[in-house]
């Protein structure tokens, strides 16, 4: 799959859509004093090379619609393997605006992964 994920990023970059930043935040260790108070916050943008598009009633995209955490208000993104692997923690920017993950899924399921779907809020 190594191979794979390697051409599914070439085209990916080929055919991406708009800015599209993987957002991660995270702390250093507390001050020991201090426990209570989060150390040193760090933010870091990925950006991807992605595709976005709504979530539709359509043999791809309608096991995912649950009405309750997916629903055709939201967003899809589909794209290439970003150098960290995505979190529930982290937050995407679409073309600026920024948007809550609602749901991940790596394909394949196991294995080396060759690309992301990552839903979003609408």
């Amino acid at each position: 799959y190594d191979g794979i994920a390697v051409e599914v990023a070439a085209a990916f970059e080929e055919v991406k859509q708009g800015v599209v930043v993987l957002q991660r935040t995270s702390y250093a260790e507390p001050d020991p004093a201090t426990p209570w108070i989060p150390g040193e916050e760090t933010v870091v943008d990925y950006p991807l090379d992605a595709i976005a598009s709504a979530v539709t009633v359509d043999q791809a995209n309608a096991k995912y619609i649950d009405g309750t955490t997916i629903t055709t208000a939201d967003i899809v993104l589909t794209c290439s393997v970003p150098p960290v692997i995505p979190a529930m923690t982290d937050t995407l920017t679409i073309d600026g605006a920024v948007r809550t993950i609602k749901k991940i899924i790596q394909v394949p399921a196991a294995g080396v992964p060759v690309l992301f779907k990552l839903f979003v809020q609408g």
